[in-house]
């Protein structure tokens, strides 16, 4: 499969909200980033996951504390072992009993080695003034 199909294929799966279709392209070792808080001394065990079973359990902890109230994905966009997808989201996330909604935006760039994707990055978006 190509990349461009594998990319297209995974970013449709994540459009329809289709848990089992995204994530048979993880690869078994794959490696998920989150930027740390602006904080250098808050340690967020969610930053760096690696290997799949760990990847659903933060799956799990997201889907247990967020109300999704809309999505919209944009892409992929594909250069060599790479592509990006971009995600907009209106989210309420409960930690510690705190419910707070928000507008959320990232950009997601999968590295895809042996037809699977090794690797998600996620870079968030800034506030404008």
């Amino acid at each position: 499969m190509s990349i461009e199909q594998l990319a297209q294929d995974f970013t449709q799966a994540v459009k329809d909200d289709n848990a089992e279709g995204y994530q048979a392209f993880w690869a078994d070792d794959i490696v998920s980033l989150e930027p740390n808080s602006l904080d250098p001394d808050d340690h967020n065990p969610m930053s760096r996951v690696e290997g799949r079973g760990t990847l659903l359990e933060k799956h799990a902890w997201w889907e247990a504390n967020t109300e999704m109230h809309e999505v919209t994905t944009e892409g992929p966009y594909v250069f060599g072992d790479q592509f990006a997808v971009r995600y907009t989201m209106d989210v309420t996330m409960t930690v510690d009993g705190h419910s707070e909604r928000s507008q959320m935006e990232e950009v997601g760039i999968y590295t895809v080695k042996n037809g699977k994707i090794a690797e998600e990055r996620f870079f968030y978006g800034t506030a404008s003034e």
